[in-house]
């Protein structure tokens, strides 16, 4: 039988760059997951509540001219409807990147910053002005 795997919680681990992006990535595809998985689950019920209304107007209709009155004006809703959660949806993508990219910039920021800001060494046994000729 196998054993289950150890997780050491005390909070020490080896820094990994490629570790540190995969879980950054992760948490941001979650959220973006959830950010959609909740308005499109808005979405769907709103229209579904449209289409039980339209039923229920469908079952009073008498003559054809009314019931193409309802249906008209449940299409011109759902147009509507959809044009409008068209643009939620681009807002919500919109907003999740900027804040991803953002928070990624943050992960990546430290160690990019820490090389630019690095100075570098001498080797030992090169001057600094070892690159002029001396004319004597």
């Amino acid at each position: 039988m196998q054993e289950t795997v150890k997780i050491d919680r005390t909070g020490a681990r080896l820094s990994n760059p490629l570790l540190d992006l995969t879980v950054a990535g992760l948490e941001a595809q979650l959220k973006a997951w959830q950010a959609f998985q909740v308005e499109g689950a808005d979405f769907v019920a709103k229209r579904l509540r449209a289409d039980l209304e339209l039923a229920k107007a469908l079952g009073h209709c008498v003559e054809a001219g009314h019931a193409g009155d309802c249906c008209r004006a449940w299409l011109s809703d759902m147009r509507a409807d959809y044009a409008e959660e068209w643009g939620r949806l681009a807002a919500t993508g919109f907003s999740l990147a900027f804040v991803d990219l953002s928070s990624i910039g943050l992960v990546l920021g430290p160690r990019l910053w820490a090389k630019q800001l690095e100075k570098p060494t001498p080797e030992p046994g090169v001057r600094a002005d070892s690159g002029r000729l001396n004319a004597a």
